[in-house]
């Protein structure tokens, strides 16, 4: 079972824009997430995967350090902080301003900021699976409901394969503004042997992108190894203090000429991270 949501467009000078629409807007609060089928052409996803692969050119030059799932065939593990320098290509910051930000600032009714940047890589038939969770959730505590309202709508987060079919990320709709159940709570303590019952599949394309709340109650799944490029980010509202899951890339991202380098609304959302850094972060939890 996939929840799938239609998207809206209009032209701009020829070039057709994407924009989400009450409906989508509606579906995304209500069921956590909104799965957004082809927004993205074959140009841009040859764009980011030539982008890819680059950096895994650059990684075995020694240019840059990835973490490997095979070295010898250049297959990576899940890389993080692709807007910091060392990892950067120009391809991600102009997927992010020309394709992606509209979405994001739609869908929260107001401009974002950059939070964490990266992909999701599996393969070369290593066994991946996570635990169900939510990313930055309280399961069980007596202010748990509260908790989710309270901060729901502050943050977006998305996967978006540009390589192969992607099922591996598993969710249970509506699960981001209530209370966890009792089953939830005995799969997330059983690790990966853990189950939900109302925990559905989801199906991505290359082209499509999936934006959900990081307290969605969800799981990385692929036990096979299959092959996964799926680039993966977190942006919050431009008002909300950096945390301290995301604090420390200040002085990366404020590397001589790297802003610089960046398309003018990709460096806005990096701007807008550095303007909201404090140097005593405190998480989610604790706010």
């Amino acid at each position: 079972m996939c929840y799938v949501a239609s998207y809206l467009t209009h032209t701009d000078g020829g070039k057709e824009l994407k924009r989400i629409g009450a409906d989508e807007h509606e579906a995304f609060h209500r069921d956590g997430f909104l799965l957004l089928q082809g927004v993205f052409d074959e140009e841009r996803l040859l764009t980011l995967r030539a982008g890819v692969d680059s950096l895994i050119a650059r990684a075995r030059a020694g240019k840059c350090e990835l973490r490997w799932i095979d070295a010898d065939a250049g297959i990576p593990d899940r890389i993080e902080h692709m807007m910091h320098p060392g990892k950067y290509e120009s391809a991600w910051g102009e997927w992010i301003a020309e394709d992606v930000v509209d979405d994001m600032e739609s869908l929260l009714r107001g401009s974002v900021r950059h939070s964490l940047f990266g992909m999701l890589a599996s393969g070369g038939g290593r066994d991946y699976r996570m635990a169900w969770h939510r990313d930055l959730g309280k399961p069980g505590a007596a202010d748990e409901q509260d908790y989710l309202r309270r901060h729901h709508g502050n943050h977006v987060q998305f996967n978006a394969p540009i390589a192969a079919t992607d099922t591996y990320l598993h969710v249970v709709p509506g699960s981001h503004l209530r209370p966890s159940t009792t089953q939830e709570i005995a799969a997330a303590r059983s690790g990966v042997d853990g189950e939900i019952s109302a925990g559905i599949e989801v199906r991505l394309e290359p082209g499509d992108i999936l934006y959900y709340d990081a307290n969605l109650w969800h799981r990385g799944w692929n036990p096979e190894g299959r092959q996964r490029w799926t680039m993966h980010a977190a942006y919050w509202n431009t008002d909300r203090p950096v945390m301290t899951h995301e604090h420390g890339q200040r002085q990366a991202l404020l590397s001589p000429g790297h802003l610089e380098s960046m398309p003018r609304r990709a460096r806005q959302l990096v701007q807008r991270y550095l303007d909201a850094d404090v140097e005593d972060p405190k998480s989610l939890q604790e706010s």
